[in-house]
């Protein structure tokens, strides 16, 4: 349907277990989404959110004109009674109303009991069965008493992905990995993920620095990330090892929630791997929300993102947004908006040496790590939210064709 200034409308369905503003953890997906939403209401679609939260909802959330139609406290049932409960939910939002696109992420399968007849885009960011497969963890690394959830979540997504009208990989590597895992697929579209330029920029000049910040004017690398094997924690804890024989002063900042101590490595697990003089340069900022982290970006000398394998990458996209120097990892979602020695430095996954090296490289070049840094704020416009949802639009109409009566 066409309004009267010429934009077109449509009602989409969005369900999500995080959602920046709103959840108190939220990861890329949740920043994304909260940028994405408002953006495609601006753009006359009609938004209906549902959230799936373990913890209560923060207050007052500005939604910019998306409406929230449910919110779910997980609780403490067993996982996977809660992953087919909000399943189920999930079916009648879809049921109670009338809608052109049903947009889920695979995480959780929200959308595994949908109709086939629903008009569901599945967004691949990351599913359980990559996360553990990037983590090298396999099912008998995982207690006893977790298995059962994380069997059932792997076959609620892979039934969700199957059953879909048509998927939306954030990153041309996630697509490729998809079709290995999953073929054959539904038709398919590659749309980048966004983030909110402004807000990134405007966080990042707050005037105080997150609480734990380091004093001092040492060298400061800032490890971004969840302490998990996949993001590369432990590689960048070797590395700092070998750069603190190179660079004595440097220190070693980690903001990101923390692993499962059950099958993760452990903060004295991880400062075991360095040389007893590097262990007291380390700081834990735990997970760090909003403006907070935005400036500890700006801070940091360097940034490192040394995931093993990731599907897109928010975070490196808000450091380049910053313009604070880059290192991350080749081979994987990066390198949709990564270029090793233009925008950033890349090192090879799960490689510590290389990774060293980058480090060291942008510390002691100052020069060329700032011009990088300068060509990377120049592209991420390109990343903003508007003009991702107008691609995400026509790629949904191009996997579903026009909503009807549009």
């Amino acid at each position: 349907m066409r309004r009267d200034d010429g934009s077109r409308h449509e009602r989409w369905l969005v369900a999500t277990t995080e959602y920046a503003g709103m959840t108190s953890y939220t990861g890329g997906i949740g920043r994304h989404y909260a940028a994405l939403l408002p953006a495609l209401v601006r753009q006359g679609a009609e938004v209906d959110l549902a959230v799936f939260s373990d913890a209560p909802l923060l207050p007052d959330p500005d939604l910019q004109g998306v409406r929230l139609i449910h919110v779910e406290r997980t609780g403490n049932a067993p996982a996977s009674l809660v992953l087919l409960r909000n399943a189920r939910r999930v079916r009648q939002l879809y049921r109670g109303g009338s809608y052109a696109r049903v947009f889920l992420p695979e995480w959780a399968a929200l959308g595994s009991a949908l109709p086939r007849s629903a008009p569901l885009l599945t967004n691949l960011a990351t599913g359980v069965r990559l996360a553990n497969e990037t983590s090298r963890l396999r099912l008998r690394d995982f207690p006893v008493s977790s298995r059962p959830a994380i069997l059932t979540q792997g076959v609620l997504e892979a039934r969700q992905i199957r059953r879909s009208a048509g998927l939306i990989a954030i990153s041309r590597a996630m697509l490729r990995w998809t079709r290995a895992a999953f073929s054959p697929l539904p038709a398919a579209a590659v749309v980048r993920n966004c983030i909110d330029v402004d807000e990134v920029r405007r966080g990042s000049l707050s005037t105080s620095p997150p609480q734990g910040w380091p004093a001092g004017d040492d060298p400061t690398i800032l490890f971004l990330g969840r302490a998990e094997r996949r993001k590369g924690i432990s590689e960048a804890f070797a590395a700092f090892g070998e750069l603190h024989a190179r660079i004595p002063s440097a220190r070693l900042v980690v903001a990101g929630a923390g692993g499962d101590a059950r099958f993760e490595p452990t903060r004295a697990a991880l400062l075991a791997m360095l040389p007893a003089s590097a262990r007291p340069l380390v700081t834990w900022l735990g997970h760090v929300p909003g403006h907070d982290l935005y400036r500890a970006v700006r801070l940091a000398s360097v940034v490192i993102c040394p995931s093993r394998w990731e599907g897109f990458g928010n975070v490196a996209l808000e450091v380049k947004t910053i313009g604070t120097p880059l290192v991350v990892t080749s081979g994987s979602g990066f390198d949709d908006f990564c270029e090793d020695g233009v925008d950033c430095l890349m090192a090879r996954p799960g490689d510590p040496g290389d990774l060293a090296a980058a480090i060291f490289e942008t510390l002691t070049d100052r020069a060329q790590a700032a011009e990088r840094a300068e060509r990377g704020m120049a592209g991420v416009d390109h990343f903003a939210p508007d003009a991702v949802a107008a691609d995400l639009r026509a790629a949904a109409d191009q996997l579903l064709g026009p909503a009807r009566g549009s």
